[in-house]
């Protein structure tokens, strides 16, 4: 459950970061009212990238970490689809299996809430 809200989480701040830096290349070298152009070099691109997926890891490790806020699997027995038998004698007894946790909106919120900050600059630039 947790490792699929991490691979979520992660690949969309890495995504939209590398994004979002490169249009702050863009801004800057348009916006700077001086003669002299300054070009802003990839390194300091990709520490910003870093930055920006490093917030997100420590939201995801705190969101994590807290014994309390882990997201569990809970095994339910599908009332839709009753136990079926098959022509070989075979049961199949369908299974959902639901990943939640009471403080889980929490914590998604506070991600959500992150990444949200982060598109409100994108659309400033």
């Amino acid at each position: 459950c947790n490792f699929r809200v991490w691979l979520f989480s992660i690949g969309y701040t890495l995504c939209f970061a590398v994004i979002l830096s490169k249009t702050w290349r863009i801004y800057y070298i348009f916006t700077n009212p001086t003669d002299k152009k300054k070009t802003i070099k990839d390194w300091i691109l990709i520490v910003l990238v870093a930055i920006v997926v490093a917030i997100d890891l420590f939201i995801l490790l705190i969101g994590t970490s807290i014994p309390t806020s882990r997201l569990e699997a809970f095994d339910i027995v599908d009332a839709e689809k009753e136990i079926e038998i098959t022509s070989e004698g075979v049961t199949h007894e369908n299974h959902v299996y639901i990943c939640s946790n009471k403080y889980s909106v929490a914590w998604l919120g506070i991600s959500f809430a992150y990444k949200g900050s982060l598109q409100v600059i994108a659309v400033v630039m």
